[in-house]
Protein backbone atom coordinates (compact mmCIF):
# COMPACT_ATOMS: atom_id res chain seq x y z
CA UNK A 1 0.00 0.00 0.00
CA UNK A 2 1.09 3.05 -0.74
CA UNK A 3 1.99 5.85 2.01
CA UNK A 4 1.28 9.59 1.81
CA UNK A 5 4.06 11.07 0.37
CA UNK A 6 4.35 8.43 -2.55
CA UNK A 7 0.76 9.42 -3.57
CA UNK A 8 2.21 12.92 -4.32
CA UNK A 9 3.13 13.85 -7.96
CA UNK A 10 6.23 13.56 -9.20
CA UNK A 11 6.30 17.59 -9.11
CA UNK A 12 6.06 18.64 -5.43
CA UNK A 13 8.38 15.28 -4.82
CA UNK A 14 11.43 17.07 -7.03
CA UNK A 15 10.72 19.84 -4.71
CA UNK A 16 10.39 18.40 -1.40
CA UNK A 17 14.33 16.76 -2.21
CA UNK A 18 15.65 19.41 -3.63
CA UNK A 19 15.61 21.10 -0.54
CA UNK A 20 17.84 17.92 0.90
CA UNK A 21 20.36 18.78 -2.05
CA UNK A 22 23.52 21.06 -1.43
CA UNK A 23 26.16 22.48 -3.11
CA UNK A 24 29.11 20.22 -4.59
CA UNK A 25 31.94 19.32 -2.48
CA UNK A 26 33.88 19.79 -5.58
CA UNK A 27 32.92 23.79 -5.07
CA UNK A 28 32.95 23.60 -1.56
CA UNK A 29 36.98 22.44 -1.21
CA UNK A 30 38.40 23.39 -4.22
CA UNK A 31 40.47 26.32 -1.96
CA UNK A 32 41.56 23.68 0.32
CA UNK A 33 45.08 21.76 -0.89
CA UNK A 34 44.18 19.32 -3.93
CA UNK A 35 43.43 15.66 -3.18
CA UNK A 36 41.48 12.54 -4.92
CA UNK A 37 38.85 13.36 -1.81
CA UNK A 38 37.61 16.48 -3.58
CA UNK A 39 34.49 14.84 -3.92
CA UNK A 40 33.72 13.28 -0.89
CA UNK A 41 31.10 14.64 1.56
CA UNK A 42 29.60 13.15 4.66
CA UNK A 43 26.12 13.97 3.39
CA UNK A 44 24.12 11.43 1.51
CA UNK A 45 20.32 12.19 2.01
CA UNK A 46 20.17 11.75 -1.83
CA UNK A 47 21.94 8.73 -1.93
CA UNK A 48 19.90 7.55 0.51
CA UNK A 49 16.44 8.28 -1.35
CA UNK A 50 17.86 7.00 -4.33
CA UNK A 51 17.53 3.61 -2.71
CA UNK A 52 14.66 3.84 -0.84
CA UNK A 53 12.01 2.57 -4.20
CA UNK A 54 12.19 2.91 -7.73
CA UNK A 55 10.22 5.68 -8.35
CA UNK A 56 11.73 8.00 -6.09
CA UNK A 57 15.18 6.70 -7.61
CA UNK A 58 13.99 8.19 -11.04
CA UNK A 59 13.03 11.32 -9.58
CA UNK A 60 16.48 11.69 -7.63
CA UNK A 61 19.06 10.58 -9.64
CA UNK A 62 19.20 13.90 -12.00
CA UNK A 63 20.02 15.89 -8.55
CA UNK A 64 22.43 13.03 -7.53
CA UNK A 65 24.16 13.31 -11.30
CA UNK A 66 24.24 16.76 -12.00
CA UNK A 67 27.87 17.08 -10.61
CA UNK A 68 29.57 13.99 -11.53
CA UNK A 69 33.06 12.62 -11.66
CA UNK A 70 35.39 9.94 -13.44
CA UNK A 71 38.18 8.28 -11.59
CA UNK A 72 40.94 7.42 -13.90
CA UNK A 73 43.04 5.87 -11.15
CA UNK A 74 40.28 2.88 -10.41
CA UNK A 75 40.04 -0.55 -12.27
CA UNK A 76 39.41 -0.99 -15.70
CA UNK A 77 35.74 -2.42 -16.08
CA UNK A 78 35.68 -5.99 -17.28
CA UNK A 79 34.76 -4.62 -20.46
CA UNK A 80 37.87 -2.43 -20.63
CA UNK A 81 39.51 -5.20 -19.79
CA UNK A 82 38.07 -7.44 -22.46
CA UNK A 83 38.70 -4.81 -25.11
CA UNK A 84 39.92 -6.47 -28.20
CA UNK A 85 41.64 -3.11 -29.79
CA UNK A 86 43.49 -2.70 -26.31
CA UNK A 87 44.42 -6.14 -26.55
CA UNK A 88 45.69 -6.32 -29.58
CA UNK A 89 48.68 -2.94 -28.95
CA UNK A 90 51.57 -5.55 -28.93
CA UNK A 91 51.03 -7.04 -32.81
CA UNK A 92 51.19 -4.84 -35.74
CA UNK A 93 50.34 -7.91 -37.63
CA UNK A 94 46.35 -8.46 -35.86
CA UNK A 95 45.64 -4.80 -36.67
CA UNK A 96 46.78 -4.71 -40.46
CA UNK A 97 44.35 -7.97 -40.53
CA UNK A 98 41.37 -7.22 -38.44
CA UNK A 99 38.21 -5.24 -38.81
CA UNK A 100 37.14 -2.72 -36.25
CA UNK A 101 35.11 -3.95 -33.46
CA UNK A 102 31.60 -2.68 -33.62
CA UNK A 103 31.67 -1.81 -29.94
CA UNK A 104 34.24 0.23 -30.21
CA UNK A 105 34.77 3.79 -31.78
CA UNK A 106 36.40 4.16 -34.76
CA UNK A 107 38.77 7.04 -32.67
CA UNK A 108 40.24 4.54 -30.39
CA UNK A 109 40.82 1.80 -33.02
CA UNK A 110 42.55 4.92 -35.00
CA UNK A 111 45.00 5.88 -32.36
CA UNK A 112 46.64 1.95 -31.80
CA UNK A 113 46.34 1.05 -35.00
CA UNK A 114 48.43 4.47 -35.54
CA UNK A 115 50.58 3.13 -32.79
CA UNK A 116 51.05 -0.45 -33.96
CA UNK A 117 52.27 1.21 -37.95
CA UNK A 118 54.90 3.43 -35.60
CA UNK A 119 56.15 0.59 -34.06
CA UNK A 120 56.81 -1.25 -37.38
CA UNK A 121 58.34 1.51 -39.15
CA UNK A 122 60.76 3.24 -36.41
CA UNK A 123 61.99 0.11 -34.83
CA UNK A 124 62.22 2.25 -31.30
CA UNK A 125 64.78 1.53 -28.52
CA UNK A 126 63.58 -0.74 -25.31
CA UNK A 127 62.88 2.21 -23.25
CA UNK A 128 60.39 4.48 -26.09
CA UNK A 129 58.93 0.73 -26.36
CA UNK A 130 58.44 0.93 -22.93
CA UNK A 131 56.69 3.68 -22.77
CA UNK A 132 54.71 3.42 -25.76
CA UNK A 133 52.94 0.30 -24.01
CA UNK A 134 52.50 2.35 -20.57
CA UNK A 135 50.77 5.02 -22.65
CA UNK A 136 49.16 3.09 -24.35
CA UNK A 137 47.24 1.15 -21.90
CA UNK A 138 46.46 4.39 -20.10
CA UNK A 139 45.32 6.24 -23.33
CA UNK A 140 43.11 2.71 -23.40
CA UNK A 141 41.83 3.43 -19.86
CA UNK A 142 41.39 7.01 -20.56
CA UNK A 143 39.16 5.83 -23.40
CA UNK A 144 37.11 2.78 -21.25
CA UNK A 145 36.27 5.17 -18.26
CA UNK A 146 34.42 7.95 -20.82
CA UNK A 147 32.54 5.47 -22.91
CA UNK A 148 31.69 3.76 -19.65
CA UNK A 149 30.39 6.96 -18.40
CA UNK A 150 28.78 8.10 -21.30
CA UNK A 151 27.32 4.35 -21.70
CA UNK A 152 25.57 4.66 -17.95
CA UNK A 153 24.64 8.69 -18.80
CA UNK A 154 22.75 7.62 -21.50
CA UNK A 155 21.25 3.91 -19.74
CA UNK A 156 19.65 6.23 -17.27
CA UNK A 157 18.66 9.29 -19.13
CA UNK A 158 20.96 11.48 -16.86
CA UNK A 159 22.43 13.01 -20.16
CA UNK A 160 20.57 15.95 -20.24
CA UNK A 161 21.31 16.82 -16.82
CA UNK A 162 24.72 16.92 -15.90
CA UNK A 163 26.38 19.97 -15.71
CA UNK A 164 29.55 19.59 -14.15
CA UNK A 165 32.23 16.96 -14.48
CA UNK A 166 35.11 16.29 -12.17
CA UNK A 167 38.55 14.04 -13.72
CA UNK A 168 40.79 12.76 -11.43
CA UNK A 169 43.83 10.20 -11.26
CA UNK A 170 46.83 9.02 -9.44
CA UNK A 171 50.19 9.70 -11.40
CA UNK A 172 49.51 7.78 -14.54
CA UNK A 173 53.28 7.66 -15.72
CA UNK A 174 56.88 8.77 -14.02
CA UNK A 175 58.66 11.07 -16.21
CA UNK A 176 61.95 12.54 -16.55
CA UNK A 177 61.89 14.90 -19.17
CA UNK A 178 61.65 18.39 -18.10
CA UNK A 179 59.76 19.23 -21.35
CA UNK A 180 57.41 16.02 -21.28
CA UNK A 181 55.56 17.29 -24.68
CA UNK A 182 59.12 16.57 -26.45
CA UNK A 183 58.18 12.66 -26.00
CA UNK A 184 54.79 13.23 -27.24
CA UNK A 185 55.21 10.38 -30.46
CA UNK A 186 55.62 7.98 -27.90
CA UNK A 187 53.21 9.08 -25.65
CA UNK A 188 49.62 8.70 -26.89
CA UNK A 189 48.04 9.99 -23.44
CA UNK A 190 48.47 13.22 -24.98
CA UNK A 191 46.14 12.32 -28.13
CA UNK A 192 43.88 10.19 -25.81
CA UNK A 193 43.25 13.36 -23.85
CA UNK A 194 42.21 15.16 -26.70
CA UNK A 195 39.71 12.57 -27.87
CA UNK A 196 38.11 12.41 -24.43
CA UNK A 197 37.88 15.79 -24.18
CA UNK A 198 36.10 16.16 -27.34
CA UNK A 199 34.35 13.29 -27.33
CA UNK A 200 32.42 14.31 -23.35
CA UNK A 201 31.48 17.94 -25.12
CA UNK A 202 30.19 15.66 -28.07
CA UNK A 203 27.63 14.41 -25.48
CA UNK A 204 27.20 16.24 -22.89
CA UNK A 205 26.52 20.21 -22.45
CA UNK A 206 28.74 21.00 -19.39
CA UNK A 207 29.10 24.01 -17.65
CA UNK A 208 31.93 23.57 -14.92
CA UNK A 209 35.04 20.80 -15.33
CA UNK A 210 37.52 20.39 -12.51
CA UNK A 211 40.65 18.09 -13.43
CA UNK A 212 43.43 17.08 -10.74
CA UNK A 213 46.22 15.21 -11.26
CA UNK A 214 49.88 15.72 -10.65
CA UNK A 215 51.26 18.62 -13.06
CA UNK A 216 52.74 16.13 -15.35
CA UNK A 217 49.75 14.41 -15.95
CA UNK A 218 47.99 17.71 -15.89
CA UNK A 219 49.68 18.96 -18.51
CA UNK A 220 49.02 16.08 -20.54
CA UNK A 221 45.23 15.91 -19.74
CA UNK A 222 44.79 19.70 -20.61
CA UNK A 223 47.25 19.18 -23.70
CA UNK A 224 49.41 21.93 -22.75
CA UNK A 225 53.56 22.32 -22.20
CA UNK A 226 55.03 22.45 -18.71
CA UNK A 227 58.62 22.61 -17.18
CA UNK A 228 59.47 19.99 -15.12
CA UNK A 229 62.99 21.36 -14.02
CA UNK A 230 62.01 21.98 -10.60
CA UNK A 231 59.64 19.67 -9.56
CA UNK A 232 62.30 17.33 -7.26
CA UNK A 233 62.34 20.47 -5.17
CA UNK A 234 58.54 20.18 -4.68
CA UNK A 235 58.06 16.89 -3.59
CA UNK A 236 55.11 17.41 -1.46
CA UNK A 237 53.04 19.41 -4.14
CA UNK A 238 51.36 15.97 -5.07
CA UNK A 239 48.46 17.27 -7.04
CA UNK A 240 47.04 20.61 -9.02
CA UNK A 241 43.38 21.12 -9.90
CA UNK A 242 42.48 22.71 -13.15
CA UNK A 243 38.73 24.25 -12.94
CA UNK A 244 36.96 25.57 -16.25
CA UNK A 245 33.49 27.55 -15.59
CA UNK A 246 31.12 29.09 -18.02
CA UNK A 247 28.49 30.93 -16.58
CA UNK A 248 24.97 31.05 -17.04
CA UNK A 249 24.26 33.44 -19.35
CA UNK A 250 26.28 31.07 -22.08
CA UNK A 251 24.29 29.46 -24.37
CA UNK A 252 26.38 26.21 -25.00
CA UNK A 253 25.52 23.26 -27.01
CA UNK A 254 27.45 19.42 -27.07
CA UNK A 255 29.61 19.71 -30.01
CA UNK A 256 28.11 18.61 -33.25
CA UNK A 257 30.39 16.47 -34.81
CA UNK A 258 34.21 16.07 -34.33
CA UNK A 259 36.47 14.97 -36.59
CA UNK A 260 38.56 12.81 -34.50
CA UNK A 261 41.93 12.44 -37.49
CA UNK A 262 42.16 16.25 -37.60
CA UNK A 263 42.82 16.67 -33.35
CA UNK A 264 45.94 17.97 -32.69
CA UNK A 265 47.00 17.14 -29.18
CA UNK A 266 50.47 17.74 -28.40
CA UNK A 267 52.13 21.51 -27.83
CA UNK A 268 55.02 22.70 -30.03
CA UNK A 269 56.51 25.19 -27.63
CA UNK A 270 57.11 25.98 -24.45
CA UNK A 271 54.98 27.90 -22.99
CA UNK A 272 52.35 27.02 -25.44
CA UNK A 273 48.93 24.81 -25.50
CA UNK A 274 47.93 22.52 -28.32
CA UNK A 275 45.15 23.55 -30.60
CA UNK A 276 42.95 20.56 -29.33
CA UNK A 277 43.29 21.25 -25.27
CA UNK A 278 40.35 21.64 -23.46
CA UNK A 279 41.45 25.34 -22.95
CA UNK A 280 40.34 25.65 -26.65
CA UNK A 281 37.36 23.83 -27.02
CA UNK A 282 34.69 26.34 -25.12
CA UNK A 283 34.27 29.87 -24.21
CA UNK A 284 35.62 29.44 -20.74
CA UNK A 285 34.48 32.43 -18.56
CA UNK A 286 35.95 31.99 -15.19
CA UNK A 287 39.63 29.95 -15.12
CA UNK A 288 40.80 28.53 -11.53
CA UNK A 289 44.16 27.08 -10.75
CA UNK A 290 45.18 25.43 -7.27
CA UNK A 291 49.17 24.47 -6.88
CA UNK A 292 48.96 23.51 -3.38
CA UNK A 293 51.68 23.53 -1.17
CA UNK A 294 55.18 24.94 -1.48
CA UNK A 295 56.36 24.43 1.73
CA UNK A 296 58.94 21.81 0.59
CA UNK A 297 60.48 24.25 -1.88
CA UNK A 298 61.63 26.71 0.90
CA UNK A 299 64.06 23.98 1.85
CA UNK A 300 66.35 24.31 -1.42
CA UNK A 301 69.23 26.84 -1.71
CA UNK A 302 67.65 30.25 -2.81
CA UNK A 303 64.12 28.70 -3.42
CA UNK A 304 62.99 31.81 -4.47
CA UNK A 305 65.41 31.21 -8.17
CA UNK A 306 62.86 27.82 -8.10
CA UNK A 307 59.43 27.70 -9.79
CA UNK A 308 57.35 24.80 -9.42
CA UNK A 309 55.95 22.98 -12.45
CA UNK A 310 52.92 25.23 -13.35
CA UNK A 311 50.75 25.80 -16.42
CA UNK A 312 49.91 29.51 -15.67
CA UNK A 313 53.04 30.49 -18.06
CA UNK A 314 51.17 28.30 -20.74
CA UNK A 315 47.95 29.97 -19.67
CA UNK A 316 49.01 33.85 -20.02
CA UNK A 317 50.76 32.67 -23.56
CA UNK A 318 47.25 31.62 -24.54
CA UNK A 319 45.85 34.63 -23.45
CA UNK A 320 48.27 37.28 -24.56
CA UNK A 321 48.04 37.57 -28.41
CA UNK A 322 51.02 39.89 -28.35
CA UNK A 323 53.36 37.14 -27.41
CA UNK A 324 53.76 35.96 -31.14
CA UNK A 325 56.40 38.85 -31.72
CA UNK A 326 58.45 37.04 -29.64
CA UNK A 327 58.03 33.67 -29.90
CA UNK A 328 56.80 33.21 -34.10
CA UNK A 329 55.67 29.76 -33.65
CA UNK A 330 53.67 29.70 -30.77
CA UNK A 331 50.38 28.51 -30.00
CA UNK A 332 49.04 31.36 -28.21
CA UNK A 333 46.58 33.54 -28.91
CA UNK A 334 42.83 35.12 -27.81
CA UNK A 335 41.66 31.66 -27.53
CA UNK A 336 40.28 32.31 -23.70
CA UNK A 337 38.92 35.71 -24.89
CA UNK A 338 35.80 35.01 -23.35
CA UNK A 339 37.26 34.61 -19.49
CA UNK A 340 36.30 37.26 -17.27
CA UNK A 341 37.62 35.60 -14.03
CA UNK A 342 40.98 34.04 -12.85
CA UNK A 343 41.39 32.19 -9.14
CA UNK A 344 44.55 31.12 -7.94
CA UNK A 345 45.33 29.20 -4.83
CA UNK A 346 48.30 27.71 -3.36
CA UNK A 347 49.67 27.21 0.18
CA UNK A 348 52.50 29.72 0.99
CA UNK A 349 53.77 30.31 -2.34
CA UNK A 350 57.04 32.28 -3.85
CA UNK A 351 56.74 35.63 -4.42
CA UNK A 352 58.28 35.42 -7.92
CA UNK A 353 56.22 32.72 -9.01
CA UNK A 354 53.11 35.54 -8.61
CA UNK A 355 53.45 37.56 -11.69
CA UNK A 356 50.18 37.97 -12.95
CA UNK A 357 50.78 41.34 -15.33
CA UNK A 358 50.43 39.02 -18.30
CA UNK A 359 46.45 38.40 -17.20
CA UNK A 360 45.58 41.71 -16.11
CA UNK A 361 44.46 42.70 -19.44
CA UNK A 362 42.43 40.29 -20.31
CA UNK A 363 40.22 39.43 -17.20
CA UNK A 364 37.39 41.78 -14.98
CA UNK A 365 38.31 39.21 -11.88
CA UNK A 366 41.11 37.93 -9.69
CA UNK A 367 40.47 35.84 -6.72
CA UNK A 368 43.27 34.96 -4.90
CA UNK A 369 44.46 32.76 -1.64
CA UNK A 370 48.01 32.01 -0.56
CA UNK A 371 47.45 31.02 2.78
CA UNK A 372 46.63 27.51 4.07
CA UNK A 373 42.62 27.26 4.27
CA UNK A 374 41.48 28.51 7.96
CA UNK A 375 40.75 24.69 8.63
CA UNK A 376 44.19 23.29 7.33
CA UNK A 377 45.98 22.30 9.98
CA UNK A 378 49.32 21.98 7.25
CA UNK A 379 51.89 23.84 9.42
CA UNK A 380 51.32 22.25 12.46
CA UNK A 381 52.37 19.13 10.97
CA UNK A 382 56.31 19.18 11.34
CA UNK A 383 56.57 16.82 8.70
CA UNK A 384 55.09 18.55 5.83
CA UNK A 385 57.22 21.79 6.89
CA UNK A 386 60.24 19.97 7.51
CA UNK A 387 63.06 22.53 7.39
CA UNK A 388 60.75 25.73 6.20
CA UNK A 389 61.63 29.04 8.26
CA UNK A 390 57.85 30.04 8.48
CA UNK A 391 59.32 33.84 9.04
CA UNK A 392 60.51 33.58 5.49
CA UNK A 393 57.33 31.53 4.27
CA UNK A 394 54.64 34.56 5.41
CA UNK A 395 57.45 37.38 4.37
CA UNK A 396 57.55 35.79 0.99
CA UNK A 397 52.82 35.81 1.00
CA UNK A 398 52.85 39.44 2.07
CA UNK A 399 55.78 40.26 -0.83
CA UNK A 400 53.42 38.57 -3.05
CA UNK A 401 50.59 40.48 -2.59
CA UNK A 402 52.71 43.66 -3.13
CA UNK A 403 53.67 42.31 -6.03
CA UNK A 404 50.12 41.15 -7.25
CA UNK A 405 48.56 44.53 -6.43
CA UNK A 406 51.34 46.91 -7.83
CA UNK A 407 50.08 47.27 -11.38
CA UNK A 408 46.65 48.22 -10.47
CA UNK A 409 47.30 50.40 -7.38
CA UNK A 410 45.49 53.62 -7.68
CA UNK A 411 47.99 56.03 -8.08
CA UNK A 412 49.35 53.44 -10.95
CA UNK A 413 46.99 53.10 -13.03
CA UNK A 414 47.95 54.57 -16.44
CA UNK A 415 46.19 57.36 -17.94
CA UNK A 416 44.10 55.00 -20.22
CA UNK A 417 42.85 53.58 -17.13
CA UNK A 418 44.44 50.29 -17.71
CA UNK A 419 44.33 47.40 -16.21
CA UNK A 420 40.84 47.50 -16.74
CA UNK A 421 40.95 44.84 -12.96
CA UNK A 422 37.08 45.44 -12.22
CA UNK A 423 37.42 43.41 -8.78
CA UNK A 424 40.03 42.30 -6.69
CA UNK A 425 39.31 39.21 -4.36
CA UNK A 426 42.13 38.53 -1.05
CA UNK A 427 40.49 35.23 0.64
CA UNK A 428 43.05 35.52 3.30
CA UNK A 429 42.21 38.87 4.65
CA UNK A 430 39.54 36.21 6.50
CA UNK A 431 42.52 34.76 8.40
CA UNK A 432 42.34 37.42 12.12
CA UNK A 433 46.05 36.95 11.98
CA UNK A 434 46.57 38.18 8.82
CA UNK A 435 43.83 41.10 8.29
CA UNK A 436 46.28 43.66 9.75
CA UNK A 437 49.06 43.41 8.04
CA UNK A 438 47.43 42.88 4.94
CA UNK A 439 45.31 45.92 5.76
CA UNK A 440 48.49 48.00 5.43
CA UNK A 441 49.33 46.20 2.50
CA UNK A 442 46.28 47.25 0.79
CA UNK A 443 46.49 50.88 1.52
CA UNK A 444 46.94 51.62 -2.24
CA UNK A 445 43.64 50.11 -2.80
CA UNK A 446 41.69 53.34 -1.72
CA UNK A 447 39.44 55.71 -3.51
CA UNK A 448 38.69 57.46 -6.08
CA UNK A 449 39.87 53.93 -7.79
CA UNK A 450 39.48 51.30 -5.53
CA UNK A 451 36.84 50.97 -2.43
CA UNK A 452 36.64 47.79 -0.09
CA UNK A 453 33.26 46.07 0.31
CA UNK A 454 31.23 44.95 3.26
CA UNK A 455 33.15 40.94 2.89
CA UNK A 456 36.91 42.07 4.00
CA UNK A 457 39.18 41.69 1.37
CA UNK A 458 36.81 42.20 -1.32
CA UNK A 459 37.98 45.41 -3.23
CA UNK A 460 35.70 46.69 -6.18
CA UNK A 461 36.53 49.39 -8.69
CA UNK A 462 34.88 52.58 -8.15
CA UNK A 463 35.76 54.30 -11.61
CA UNK A 464 38.58 54.06 -14.67
CA UNK A 465 40.84 56.51 -13.90
CA UNK A 466 41.37 59.33 -10.81
CA UNK A 467 40.77 62.22 -11.46
CA UNK A 468 42.20 65.05 -8.56
CA UNK A 469 41.20 69.30 -8.95
CA UNK A 470 43.72 71.23 -10.44
CA UNK A 471 45.56 73.39 -8.30
CA UNK A 472 44.44 76.43 -9.67
CA UNK A 473 47.19 78.74 -7.34
CA UNK A 474 50.09 76.31 -9.03
CA UNK A 475 53.14 78.60 -10.67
Amino acid sequence: MATCIDRLPVELLVQIFSYLDSSAPSTLEARKEPSLDLTTSPLHSLKHISRTSWRWRRIVLPLLFRDSHIRLWLEPSREAVACPVCNLQGSSHDFFNTAIPYDVDAYHWALFSHAAEEEAHDAPTTFDRNTRALSLEWAGRMYHAVKDYLHFLGESDLTQHVRSLVLSTEQMLPTSDRFPHYQARSDYRYRAAAELWHHVFSKLELSRVIIVACPSDMACLTNCAIDLFGDWAFSDMQYHLLELCIDSHSNVSPIPSVDYASLSGVPEVYPGIAPSSILKLRPWTELALNEGSFLKGYATYEYFERGPPSLIYSIKDLLASNRRAFHPHSQGGMDLRSLRKFTYTAILPFATHMDFRGLLPYIDELDVMLAPDVDSHILDDKERVGTAQLDDCWQELFTAYRLIIRPFRTFDIRPDGSPRLKKFICRDMMHPGLRDELDDEFIALCLPVWAEMSTPGVFERQVDVPHFPADEFAQ
